[in-house]
């Protein structure tokens, strides 16, 4: 059984025009068409389609999901494990952040007033050698071997979730 380009997307949830731009890339690139060149997408496609959009849902870049997608030797049930551990842990710490929220809440509506480690302690775990791979991915070092002065600033990805704050346009002439 194949799939149309539009049966896909409703499917999936995304666009067209995003799996148009996925074909583009290289990334998901359907094994059919018909004589009139549309897209036909297999079971396999949509296998493939939803590692993709798992490892989007954890926030990988694009070049980044077709690097471990096209390994060699890459095992569709490793990828759905490691996953299945990428987003328990993400879960986890949504949790733990739901959690402090919630006691904040519980804080003013009783008013009880929150001590600011007991407000600032679900942020508290902070480990940046956690973040070292993505730096590196981004930015091309890591904080233990530092850009040269000279280089330019890094550009910060637009679906990036920490970018740099941009200073404000000065208001005095």
């Amino acid at each position: 059984m194949s799939f149309t380009v539009g049966q896909v997307a409703r499917l999936a949830g995304v666009t067209v025009r995003t799996l148009h731009h996925y074909d583009e890339i290289g990334l998901l690139s359907p094994r059919e068409r018909t004589p009139a060149g549309y897209r036909r997408y297999s079971d396999d496609d949509i296998t493939r389609l939803q590692q993709i959009l798992l490892y989007r849902e954890l926030g990988f870049p694009l070049e980044e999901i077709a690097a471990i997608l096209d390994r060699p030797g890459a095992d569709h049930l490793d990828h759905l494990r490691r996953q299945h551990r990428l987003l328990t842990a993400k879960a986890e710490r949504i949790s733990q952040v739901i959690a402090a929220v919630e006691r904040a809440i519980n804080a003013r509506t009783t008013g009880i007033s929150l001590t600011a480690e007991e407000r600032l302690e679900v942020f508290g775990s902070l480990r940046p050698e956690d973040y070292d791979a993505e730096v590196e991915r981004r930015w091309g070092h890591t904080p233990s071997t530092p850009r040269a002065r000279s280089a330019s600033p890094p550009t910060p990805s637009r679906t990036g979730c920490c970018s740099p704050r941009r200073p404000r346009p000065s208001t005095t002439s």
